[in-house]
């Protein structure tokens, strides 16, 4: 109960609040170049715990594990919920640790290619639909130009030091799913190992 009571008051902190949010108070452009600066100069890695909500308002906890510009995504679940989710070479493997099966399909269409792409460049590749701010954040909803009906990605920072914070991901327009993931405890650019988007347990002592 504890856990949900923290849940409902980080969302509607970072993400439900919309009445909240004002137009920024600098020019779009700045916040797109700040934003891209970020993912493209400052960002390496990131190790964290995390809190998903699901459009039903199921929650999951676990750890996050990525290297942007290597294209490398994992989330490991913690239990009940027995799955795994790697992304590599833009294919999301799913595994479930208890039945020991897994499904892979392409992302390149999905929101979370925005992660995996080399270079961010929010102006030619990207749709911006939406920029709004708070006192404290900024938040930003991005859809892949061409592929607009496939869903979008809205992404939250901290304005002081900027960081992202998490992000909510709304899937194919026909169904209206969306997931959102809270970062906590986040570690930027922290050192692990490529092996762990191989492997399906975790090994976050060993180095790069």
């Amino acid at each position: 109960m504890k856990i949900l009571n923290l849940l409902v008051l980080i969302f509607f902190n970072f993400v439900c609040s919309a009445e909240n949010y004002q137009k920024p108070n600098v020019p779009t452009t700045d916040w797109i170049k700040k934003i891209e600066n970020y993912f493209n100069d400052e960002l390496d890695s990131v190790k964290s715990n995390f809190t998903q909500v699901g459009s039903r308002g199921n929650v999951s906890t676990g750890k996050i594990f990525l290297k942007r510009k290597k294209g490398l995504l994992k989330l490991y679940y913690d239990d009940p919920n027995t799955n795994i989710a790697i992304v590599k070479d833009y294919k999301l493997t799913h595994f479930d640790r208890d039945l020991k099966e897994k499904t892979v399909i392409s992302v390149y269409s999905s929101p979370l290619a925005f992660f995996l792409e080399k270079k961010v460049d929010l102006k030619n590749n990207t749709k911006v639909a939406s920029l709004d701010e708070s006192q404290n954040s900024v938040q930003i909803t991005l859809k892949k130009n061409g592929d607009e009906d496939e869903g979008a990605i809205t992404l939250l920072f901290s304005k002081k030091p900027f960081q992202l914070k998490g992000w909510v991901i709304l899937e194919n327009n026909d169904y209206g799913r969306q997931t959102q993931i809270i970062l906590e405890s986040a570690q930027f650019n922290a050192e692990f190992s490529d092996k762990e988007f191989d492997s399906f347990s975790l090994i976050t002592d060993e180095k790069k």
